[in-house]
């Protein structure tokens, strides 16, 4: 039977996601996806963890646990911050839950890929597994697998629970849209440093290895119809005109090789862009994201298939980017995350806001503030945040 918080909680967000003002924003961003934007856009994207940890107001989170508590969180995270944060983010309808996996499928590349956690929250480093060509047959070729009958049972019990006031999804995707990370994970980034000196070849084969494990896994997603296009609808790309077919050419992909920072344009080109390529041409629409400086490499990155939009973090200048990319994609320029919201002064936010909306200027971009992980008491800096980058997108 519902839940009567559940079933309310969900009448509310169905109410605000069909409201006017949230399918003006709705068409905002599928029209930036289209190159045709009115004017820039001002997004925050919102991590549910940290709303909940340093957010909610207090007793506002009734549930003890379980799916009823990830259900209220979901809803109550977004009907909180369309209240709160004036950006142009829409408020979707959908409760997104994570597919279960299928027992006893064992790892995703037939072997473990384990990792030293480090005292620091968050960080650690990989143990590679690979030790040389001699270990290569011991990765298995990934598989879609989700239970199906699980996930069924848990959309029927979440759509109960909130009355049908809303859709009930799920997602699951182990395998992701970037080989190098894989490649990373498997011989560690310190191996291979060496070996595209000294082993090229055994780097082109890890690579040929992961690309073409993360293209079959995609493919076997779409044949089991779970290829939704609104599943890439994450905290970058927000909504679009969405077909209701079940493709990979209907959909996004967030393509990305962050650990290779390192490597000059010359190496990515070689060793990550072809296999990047590869897996971006299965989609219709990328994203690629990289928190690097990718000035020197985004005319290379600019050769992706279906390249949408184009991540200019912090440490990217805007200016070569937009020269070497013109008018061919969308762009989302981020503010500094601790800047935001651990400057002392305010106006230091302000004025770099001012300096890379200047930057953009000209171009199909939003300003994003991501990647906010603590919040450090000052909550509020994200709803002046949003005003400021409104005001400097506006020129004022």
């Amino acid at each position: 039977m519902p839940n009567p918080m559940l079933a309310d909680l969900a009448a509310e967000v169905a109410a605000l996601a069909a409201s006017p003002e949230q399918l003006v924003r709705r068409r905002l961003w599928a029209d930036l996806h289209s190159l045709r934007a009115a004017r820039p856009l001002v997004s925050y994207a919102m991590y549910t963890r940290v709303w909940e940890r340093e957010l909610a107001p207090e007793s506002a989170i009734v549930s003890p646990g379980g799916l009823v508590r990830a259900i209220e969180v979901q809803l109550r995270a977004r009907l909180w911050k369309a209240r709160n944060i004036p950006d142009d983010e829409p408020a979707l309808p959908t409760v997104w839950l994570w597919a279960p996996p299928l027992p006893g499928s064992g790892p995703l590349w037939g072997i473990d890929l384990p990792s030293r956690q480090s005292d620091a929250p968050g960080a650690y480093k990989p143990i590679p597994p690979i030790g040389g060509r001699q270990d290569l047959p011991r990765l298995l070729p990934p598989r879609y697998r989700i239970d199906r009958a699980e996930a069924d049972r848990l959309i029927a019990e979440a759509t109960e629970l909130i009355g049908g006031a809303l859709p009930v999804k799920v997602h699951h995707d182990e395998a992701h849209f970037g080989p190098f990370e894989w490649v990373v994970r498997m011989r560690g980034m310190d191996a291979l440093l060496f070996d595209v000196v000294d082993e090229p070849a055994l780097v082109h084969d890890l690579m040929e290895i992961a690309t073409s494990g993360i293209i079959a896994y995609h493919r076997g997603r779409e044949a089991a119809g779970d290829a939704d296009p609104e599943a890439g609808l994450t905290i970058h790309m927000y909504t679009d005109d969405l077909p209701a077919q079940p493709r990979l050419r209907h959909s996004w992909a967030y393509v990305h090789a962050q650990s290779a920072a390192s490597f000059s344009p010359g190496m990515y080109e070689e060793f990550v862009q072809p296999y990047n390529a590869r897996v971006a041409a299965l989609f219709g629409k990328v994203y690629y994201h990289g928190c690097e400086d990718l000035s020197r490499k985004a005319r290379i990155i600019g050769r992706l298939p279906n390249l949408r939009l184009f991540h200019i973090g912090p440490w990217t200048p805007p200016e070569p980017v937009l020269e070497a990319l013109g008018d061919r994609c969308a762009y989302e320029a981020h503010s500094h995350p601790t800047q935001v919201l651990f400057e002392g002064d305010f106006g230091a936010v302000r004025t770099g806001l001012a300096r890379l909306a200047a930057g953009m200027r000209g171009s199909q971009h939003v300003l994003k503030l991501c990647d906010v992980e603590t919040l450090g008491g000052r909550g509020e800096r994200l709803a002046a945040w949003a005003v400021a980058a409104r005001e400097a997108a506006e020129g004022g």
